[in-house]
């Protein structure tokens, strides 16, 4: 991987460049003329506000959700270029993560980056003066969405963390910030996830083609729910989710789900492999997707000036020769599993989609550390698509699809498996799209779920939150078998059996940066792995 610089802040440092300034810096003029005391005054300036909402969820500061998700789990290992490459992944990857970890230390940023980032849209969405019926409502929906989303990135990764709803007026009040409980985390995020369902609209126009809509959010909330009462529950021992008045079970999850289905607003892409194409994105199946542009122009490497799809460069094949020159050279992370590779059944066209064969669609290639010859089809970065200005890294406009119909359907059968005729009818929908009418099930059961889940969501970062929610005996199963390394592979050094802990959670300790800038005693670390 290139060696390049990363800087890494806590979110109290952050918060401190936002709220705190040098008598020097406060006589200085600003040359945009912009700043927080004439700002937040008409709608453009509100708009240009939530993007900056947006900007976090898609930042990927040296973190992304997806792609850690997939290493954690047995569709993918962490590769690169040798065992010390990207430390951090491998860490994680060995259940040997500290609170030294740069991962860690950077996902955390930019969640609460987001948090305070929504907090200050939230208190000053009353001093815009608004003529457009109803967008003052929206704004505050989408706004509470992603708030929502980066405490579900938070809770589950962290467990216990500062609950912070609003912008406070010194450093020092962030520093003595309490850590809350899963529960507290989850009541927040039901009840920003509750009010934006209530707002926002079930469809969108052509020129909304990114925004939130009332789907996404409950999708959402049915994704959040099956975690919730598969692990968090058992786990963490938190209580029912609700958010003080309504809450949210099974019945209520389902709803949302249905609504969905009936809505109409979405549908399968007939073709699976159209779903990946580079000209048909924010497509009829796509409900969520985070955006990426090929416009960036810095060379700057911090994650922040990154506006392009990263990751598809993380996962890209190390100097590809061949198939016409179409793949862009990458680092190699994220390598596809056997285990994967093996969980599809014959004649599956999702496989040569979903996993790209260097060993076969290319002349020749770097096989790095933990090579299996397997790359993640999907999101790999295209030479077609180079952006122009900056980096040619920073710049592929792969939009990372979130949530999709397929993750509706799926859902739903799974919680509608007590009706087994509707369940099995949700996962045909899917599953023949692929395989074609004669693959139709006849009945169902959690595992005929889960297979297609894996064949169907391969290389999009679902694998280790289904594990997880099936109890740490299976995914330790799964995770440790994927290990088992073929007979006739070539470097089986570089897969070192790994032991699932399962007493680290799935999630990551706090940063130790965050715990040195807060106050004595305010944040400690809770997961057993990590105390």
């Amino acid at each position: 991987m290139k060696n390049k610089a990363i800087y890494i802040f806590s979110f109290i440092a952050l918060l401190f460049m936002q709220v705190s300034c040098s008598e020097d810096f406060l006589e200085l003029s600003p040359k945009t003329g912009q700043v927080e005391a004439n700002y937040y005054q008409n709608e453009e300036q509100a708009f240009l506000a939530v993007t900056a909402v947006y900007d976090a969820y898609s930042v990927q500061n040296w973190q992304f959700v997806p792609t850690m998700s997939d290493i954690f789990s047995d569709d993918a290992f962490c590769g690169g270029s040798n065992v010390s490459d990207m430390s951090q992944f491998q860490e994680m990857e060995m259940f040997n993560m500290t609170a030294e970890n740069n991962a860690a230390a950077d996902l955390w940023n930019r969640c609460y980056s987001g948090i305070y980032r929504a907090n200050l849209y939230l208190q000053k969405q009353e001093e815009v003066t608004w003529a457009t019926d109803g967008l003052k409502e929206r704004l505050e929906a989408e706004t509470l969405f992603l708030r929502a989303y980066f405490y579900w990135d938070l809770v589950r990764h962290y467990g216990y963390t500062p609950l912070i709803t609003e912008v406070l007026p010194s450093v020092e009040e962030y520093k003595t910030l309490p850590q809350n409980s899963p529960d507290e985390l989850f009541t927040q995020i039901a009840t920003d996830l509750l009010k934006a369902e209530s707002v926002l609209p079930v469809s969108l126009t052509a020129d909304e083609k990114g925004r939130i809509s009332k789907g996404a959010v409950q999708a959402l909330i049915a994704r959040i729910y099956l975690y919730h009462e598969g692990f968090a529950k058992p786990v963490l021992g938190v209580s029912s989710w609700s958010n003080g008045s309504t809450t949210i079970d099974k019945a209520y999850a389902q709803s949302a789900l249905e609504s969905i289905i009936s809505s109409n607003e979405y549908e399968l892409v007939s073709d699976y492999a159209d779903l990946w194409d580079w000209e048909n994105q924010n497509n009829e199946e796509s409900i969520l997707e985070i955006q990426y542009s090929d416009k960036a122009k810095s060379g700057d490497w911090g994650g922040w000036n990154i506006n392009g799809n990263f990751s598809s460069v993380w996962i890209g094949i190390r100097n590809p020769e061949g198939d016409d020159g179409r793949i862009f050279p990458g680092w190699s992370f994220a390598t596809a599993t056997w285990s994967l590779a093996n969980e599809f059944e014959a004649g599956d066209p999702r496989k040569d989609v979903t996993l790209y064969d260097a060993e076969i669609r290319l002349d020749n290639y770097t096989r790095a550390y933990m090579n299996t010859g397997y790359f993640n089809g999907k999101y790999m970065a295209l030479n077609d698509y180079i952006g122009s200005g900056g980096d040619a890294a920073h710049n592929f406009p792969r939009n990372h699809m979130d949530i999709r119909y397929a993750d509706v359907l799926l859902m739903a059968a799974e919680l509608t498996l007590d009706n087994n005729a509707k369940a099995t009818g949700y996962l045909n929908l899917v599953r023949t799209r692929s395989l074609g009418s004669a693959a139709a099930l006849s009945s169902i059961t959690i595992d005929d779920i889960y297979h297609e889940r894996r064949v169907e969501f391969g290389g999009e970062g679902l694998r280790k939150w289904d594990l997880l929610r099936r109890g740490n005996d299976y995914a330790a199963e799964k995770i440790n078998d994927s290990f088992n390394v073929p007979a006739d592979v070539t470097n089986p050094s570089h897969f070192a059996p790994r032991t699932f802990k399962a007493n680290t959670w799935g999630m990551f300790p706090i940063p130790a940066s965050e715990i040195r800038n807060t106050n004595d005693g305010v944040l400690k670390q809770m997961v057993p792995a990590y105390q």
